[in-house]
């Protein structure tokens, strides 16, 4: 394809590259007034200086060669470019834990791009743990690849899929635990997702991803997968939804959170991830796991293992995720409740106020079935629609508080519950109510 031959390249160099009937991954000698280079033709970044030819020279280094300059060039061969990792054979021990890996996409199974010059899916998880042999020794592996996507693209209906592949393999394969490989920009709606619609586990599930992408040299992909695959199969594991990541920016520990508690809370540093008004469950340092003392997990626990595990795949998707902001008007609800949403969260300031002037648009919302919750956008701390007038004002409206869940967990819990239960009173009996440790009983003072 023509895209191919020439990716990325346009104008004056487009021009010139059919003028020499040359393509990307040709190997060529360029002549020019001071020297002679020999290199590889790259695709390039397709917003970059059309006037420059991209060459990768036999040293490694990539080099840039403004067309104007040449006197000669000369075609000396060809190279095809390769960027998956060549799957390899790695010998099974039987006597070690089965884990199987599921890939979700992401960073995590992702590599550079050079037309757009970021990062693009491409490793499948056996490639990540063809990449990664010392895996091989903590369990026996098995990858499956249940989408390739970054995880802005992953919606309800993929949450559906992990789930009935979690379920298949409790019902066939009995793994001691499974990892699931996910991009990190919405991997806590995911935990969240798989925490409420999975009642008591038989095995831990872990979720693990990268803020950089494997081919990089500061890449948290191996550091975070080795210490996920350690945790799962070991015994010592709890049996529900963690996420686990790096916990400081070098390479000494990985946190593990719970999926209910956790966020992402930088964009790109690798100690991105926190538990939000508690102590994580605990960390993996050195191969060993240890656990948070229990005065410090203050999250509430939830007795629930004289029930079967039961694996629930049912969502509402017309639920809203609405953040309050200074001059917010009526009708950013009025869309919700014209298109038929069955559920709104409102991500309310400080002890999850909003407006005044949406009070008569919510009440119109309550009167046609809509729930509506709010909790706190500072993340920290409590709702408390007690305290102040305004807040009294939104109870009587109907807005249900529901402490201090994050926002993201009472938008999922709320489009789980929605999916699950007919009648409005026990929905909001429900979102009040702990299930999977989502609410706190209180918050450990912290500096910040």
């Amino acid at each position: 394809m023509a895209e191919e031959k020439y990716a990325g390249y346009r104008g004056s160099t487009l021009d010139w590259l059919k003028k020499q009937g040359l393509e990307v991954w040709d190997e060529i000698e360029v002549t020019k007034a001071d020297s002679s280079i020999k290199g590889v033709i790259l695709p390039r970044n397709e917003l970059a200086d059309p006037n420059f030819i991209s060459l990768k020279l036999s040293t490694g280094y990539n080099i840039g060669f403004n067309i104007e300059d040449v006197l000669r060039v000369r075609k000396i061969g060809r190279f095809q470019g390769k960027y998956r990792i060549p799957k390899v054979e790695i010998a099974q021990k039987p006597a070690l834990p089965f884990v199987p890996i599921l890939g979700c996409g992401g960073t995590i199974a992702s590599r550079l791009d050079y037309q757009t010059g970021g990062t693009i899916p491409a490793l499948t998880p056996e490639e990540l743990f063809s990449s990664f042999p010392e895996i091989a020794e903590l369990a026996r592996v098995e990858t499956s690849l249940l989408f390739d996507i970054f995880s802005e693209n992953i919606s309800f209906g993929h949450y559906v899929k992990i789930l009935t592949e979690i379920e298949s393999l409790i019902q066939n394969d009995a793994p001691q635990g499974i990892v699931l490989t996910h991009g990190t920009d919405t991997l806590a709606f995911t935990a969240a997702a798989l925490s409420f619609s999975i009642t008591n586990p038989p095995f831990p599930i872990v979720i693990t991803g990268s803020q950089r992408s494997s081919d990089r040299p500061s890449s948290d992909s191996f550091f975070n997968l080795y210490n996920s695959v350690l945790y799962a199969a070991s015994p010592k594991a709890k049996k529900e939804v963690v996420v686990i990541m790096h916990e400081k920016s070098s390479d000494t520990s990985c946190t593990i959170h719970r999926g209910t508690r956790i966020r992402k809370m930088h964009s790109s540093r690798r100690d991105a991830f926190k538990t939000i008004g508690g102590s994580p469950l605990g960390r993996i340092t050195e191969r060993k796991i240890s656990f948070a003392k229990e005065e410090e997990n203050l999250s509430i626990e939830v007795e629930l293992k004289d029930k079967p595990c039961q694996i629930t795949k049912k969502f509402e998707e017309k639920v809203g995720l609405i953040y309050h902001y200074p001059g917010i008007q009526p009708g950013v609800l009025d869309y919700y409740i014209e298109a038929g949403y069955k559920g709104i969260v409102l991500a309310g300031t400080g002890l999850g106020h909003v407006s005044s002037n949406l009070i008569p648009t919510i009440k119109k919302a309550n009167e046609n079935e809509i729930v509506i919750v709010t909790t706190t956008q500072c993340l920290h701390g409590f709702t408390g629609l007690s305290v102040y007038e305004s807040g009294r004002q939104l109870q009587k409206a109907g807005v249900v508080s529901v402490f201090n869940i994050l926002p993201e967990t009472a938008y999922i819990k709320l489009a789980y519950l929605l999916g699950n239960y007919r009648k409005t009173e026990k929905i909001i009996e429900l979102m009040k109510q702990n299930l999977k440790g989502e609410i706190t009983i209180r918050e450990k003072f912290q500096e910040f």
